[in-house]
């Protein structure tokens, strides 16, 4: 019943973030942000910006950014193959690649403009939506922390870790919309596809792994008729 439960409640998150996603998605193609809450929260962004959060925003997304989530996914994976556990190694690899591809035919198909250039504080040459940062950095960071925290025995690192990434991922999203280089509806249209795409790999993963554990079993039952 428990595990019944279970699958219910995924397959009614990913139904909520198929329809949310559609609703950020058809909201990039027909607005540009020059109003309503993308414009607002814009605006509040560049009215609180000072001499410390700017420098703190320019670090958090860079830290986001690809370069440093493909150097962290390539680590992982190395590490794992190292310790021959090449499922896990396949996953995160997949789930990393997928994230870049999602990004870029994202950016190419919705082709959304960024808020305007003298907003910018940092150089930006692509589309708008979704933001290639939040989607990457959940992608990456959810699965690396997926596939470590159970490794950890004690259940307040555990606990912290999973908060810290939590953390990491949210102030990544929001250091694209202070820096003025994404929308809101960018962000969370990042996170929203981020999370569709890790669900649906976390997903096949496990169907595989449980087939795969199970065909040995069913073999050996056979060999009994």
């Amino acid at each position: 019943m428990t595990s019944h439960r279970i699958r219910t409640a995924i397959v009614v998150f990913a139904a909520l973030l198929v329809v949310f996603n559609a609703g950020l998605t058809r909201h990039a193609l027909d607005d540009n942000g020059r109003t309503g809450l993308d414009r607002g929260v814009t605006n509040w962004a560049i009215a609180h910006r000072d001499g410390v959060l700017t420098p703190t925003a320019v670090t958090v997304s860079a830290l986001g950014g690809t370069l440093t989530m493909t150097a962290l996914a390539t680590l992982v994976c190395l590490g794992l193959s190292w310790r021959r556990r090449w499922s896990q190694a396949v996953l995160v690899a997949i789930t990393g690649l997928g994230a870049g591809l999602l990004v870029r035919g994202g950016k190419s198909v919705i082709g959304r403009d960024r808020p305007p250039v003298g907003e910018h504080l940092v150089t930006v040459t692509n589309q708008s939506y979704p933001s290639g940062h939040s989607l990457s950095s959940f992608v990456v960071v959810g699965i690396v922390a997926l596939v470590l925290i159970p490794n950890l025995r004690r259940t307040a690192l555990r606990a912290v870790t999973a908060t810290l990434a939590v953390i990491f991922v949210a102030a990544v999203g929001l250091s694209r919309i202070y820096l003025g280089v994404h929308w809101i509806t960018d962000v969370l249209g990042g996170w929203c596809l981020g999370a569709l795409w890790l669900l649906a790999c976390l997903t096949v993963y496990r169907y595989l792994t449980h087939r795969k554990t199970r065909a040995p079993a069913t073999r050996l039952v056979d060999t009994h008729y």
